[in-house]
């Protein structure tokens, strides 16, 4: 399989971006990350970039796809911001969330943290989404809320779950999928997400030719709907080829 990947990554309209995105590809495989560094703390940058940094490294060192294989990831991420806090008290309340995806020439696997979310698209459509550890999330498990809430709802903020707190990780982590010719697939941030609806991704994705062009087709739509003060937004779009 060959891969496509565009990228867009802005700080929509606030002073810093405190989201971050970056990938490795090889002949046959790469991984795919994307983090979001929490508003509401202090050196929420910091935090995204050190966790995406440490887990693509980790890739690189191992090349795996198993499941364990990205729950060391997303550990090694964890060790390394909480390294980091102690190391300077000013970095202390630091914390991120942050979606990965690896490849090997047949299969798709991928982890999570928090509410940056990856979408797997098959025949044009959504096959599988990453549900998040939020709280809005909870109350769609328990059947108090519609996914579709989850955008306006005044809690959708509110995560359980997220890299840079005390204790062991507790990443959701994909089983794997055998991947097929013209899957693709869409990690992204909240900032992204709230914007763009599930329908108008596909409807995207069916016109395009290019990762960037279906990234483009999905800014055209949030640009139509952001009011100036919206967060940062950052998506990773991949394509899988033969």
């Amino acid at each position: 399989m060959l891969f496509q990947t565009g990228i867009v990554s802005h700080e929509g309209g606030r002073r810093v971006n405190e989201d971050f995105a970056d990938f490795y590809m090889e002949r046959g495989g790469g991984c795919w990350v994307v983090a979001d560094g929490l508003g509401g703390h202090q050196a929420g940058d910091i935090a995204s970039k050190i966790a995406v940094q440490t887990f693509l490294f980790h890739y690189e060192q191992t090349k795996g796809v198993a499941p364990h294989v990205l729950a060391a990831g997303m550990e090694k991420a964890q060790q390394a911001i909480l390294t980091e806090q102690k190391n300077n008290r000013m970095l202390s309340s630091m914390r991120t969330t942050m979606v990965a995806l690896v490849c090997s020439e047949k299969t798709a696997n991928w982890a999570h943290i928090g509410d940056s979310r990856l979408y797997h698209f098959r025949r044009g459509k959504i096959a599988v989404r990453t549900k998040d550890h939020s709280v809005c999330q909870a109350l769609v498990n328990a059947g108090e809320l519609t996914m579709e809430q989850i955008r306006f709802h005044e809690d959708r903020n509110r995560l359980y779950r997220v890299l840079g707190t005390d204790g062991s990780v507790k990443a959701a982590v994909n089983k794997g999928v055998q991947l097929q010719h013209g899957d693709a697939f869409l990690l992204c941030t909240d900032g992204f997400w709230e914007y763009v609806m599930e329908e108008e991704m596909e409807n995207a994705l069916m016109a395009a030719h290019s990762p960037d062009h279906w990234l483009n087709s999905m800014l055209a739509i949030l640009e139509k709907r952001v009011q100036g003060n919206q967060d940062n937004f950052t998506a990773l779009a991949v394509f899988v080829k033969k």
